[in-house]
């Protein structure tokens, strides 16, 4: 068999299997307990991809570089805590890992 041909019949499979969950999410309804978990999926996905970002990060740099994003991380975190907004954290912590890093490379 063709390797396109599987490549798009694989792709075909998948669309409909993505597909089949957004006509279906209408139709079924998940028990009160799941649809709350299912709420903190998103959170807690982005909250790993950024855990490993700065972790890469930490161990792929040497000396003050290194505690740059911890120290945007927990800028982050502070401004979470006292606004209570998790868009605090992205407007807390971007700039000052910016900042932060411009001030390192200088």
């Amino acid at each position: 068999m063709n390797a396109w041909i599987v490549v798009l019949v694989a792709g075909f499979g998948c669309y409909l299997l993505r597909m089949s969950m957004v006509g279906a999410g209408d139709r079924i309804r998940l028990p009160a307990r799941l649809e709350d978990s299912a709420a903190m999926v998103a959170p807690s996905a982005f909250a790993v991809l950024a855990v490993t970002s700065v972790a890469g990060s930490v161990v792929a740099a040497t000396g003050p570089r290194a505690l740059v994003p911890i120290a945007a991380a927990a800028l982050a975190f502070v401004a979470v805590i006292r606004t209570g907004s998790r868009y605090a954290a992205v407007f807390a912590g971007m700039p000052a890992l910016w900042i932060l890093t411009a001030l390192t490379s200088a």
